[in-house]
């Protein structure tokens, strides 16, 4: 292979082998049909089989076991070829033309310096697992809301031009918290909806209110900001309802999830609270 390769996805997990095998399933074969690579930051230690990563040379294996999965996606940035660079999350499904579609909306969007598209719930049995996908992806729920500029996509599916990335070190957090809002904001990102995936994750209710609560405090524990009035609840719950997408068909269930969405806006709420006055602590090495 060539120095440069169309395609790098990336993809960060602290889980053991084979919870990561549904999602290469799909994604593995439209890779190498376009002689991309996928590179997995492992902060397990054995997110995948050995013998499989033996097998391809499309396939590479970053383990940092105890680490984030801000710092792998940076590892993983760092150490990719591709021209693109696309980015999901282990417990998400991609379309079977997902790597296909990125590329061809950047080559219809020629100023693009990030796509995103589309993401869909599919964990649907419980008002917290949908409450769970709306605080998080609401915005981004097909036909996703155009009319919103609060929210930036999220990294479970978004790529990149390479010249988005600095040539030296990222750090763990960066393409997150810093290069994701700052190309939303400047208009750089072109939202494409062929290009989709469905969430998958269902973590009960305790863990998904840890998760909150890890969520708020990685974000202001890796990129500081002051304390304001930001950090109250209601303001986060609001604009989250106010800012979900969808059809008329996904009312009734956002209704029904209104007092669980309250409750994890709490939880990320109080979290972003200790990571100003605290620092990030374990949190994103809890997150997935």
């Amino acid at each position: 292979m060539t120095d440069r390769i169309p395609i790098s996805v990336i993809l960060a997990t602290i889980e053991p082998w084979p919870d990561l095998a549904n999602c290469l399933s799909v994604l593995e074969p439209q890779v190498a049909a376009l002689g991309g690579e996928i590179i997995v930051g492992d902060g397990h230690g054995a997110a995948l089989d050995a013998r499989r990563v033996a097998t391809t040379d499309r396939l590479s294996w970053i383990r940092i076991p105890g680490a984030s999965v801000f710092e792998l996606r940076a590892r993983a940035v760092e150490a990719a070829r591709g021209e693109i660079i696309a980015s999901t999350e282990d417990h998400c499904l991609v379309a079977g033309d997902w790597c296909e579609q990125i590329l061809e909306a950047f080559r219809r969007n020629p100023t693009a310096m990030a796509v995103a598209g589309p993401v869909s719930n599919g964990s649907t049995d419980t008002l917290i697992d949908w409450a769970n996908f709306l605080h998080t992806f609401g915005a981004y729920v097909p036909p996703w809301n155009q009319q919103q500029r609060g929210r930036c996509p999220p990294v479970a599916n978004v790529a990149y031009r390479r010249s988005a990335f600095p040539a030296g070190p990222i750090a763990p957090g960066w393409m997150e918290l810093e290069l994701n809002p700052g190309l939303y904001r400047r208009g750089l990102y072109f939202i494409h909806d062929g290009m989709t995936v469905t969430h998958v994750q269902s973590n009960g209710f305790w863990k998904t209110l840890r998760s909150h609560f890890d969520n708020g405090r990685s974000t202001t524990g890796l990129h500081p900001i002051p304390l304001s009035r930001r950090q109250l609840p209601w303001r986060l719950f609001r604009e989250t309802v106010e800012i979900i997408g969808g059809d008329e068909r996904l009312q009734p269930i956002v209704r029904a999830s209104t007092p669980f969405i309250f409750l994890l806006s709490c939880c990320h709420a109080l979290g972003e609270v200790v990571g100003i006055m605290a620092g990030p602590g374990r949190s994103p090495a809890r997150l997935r």
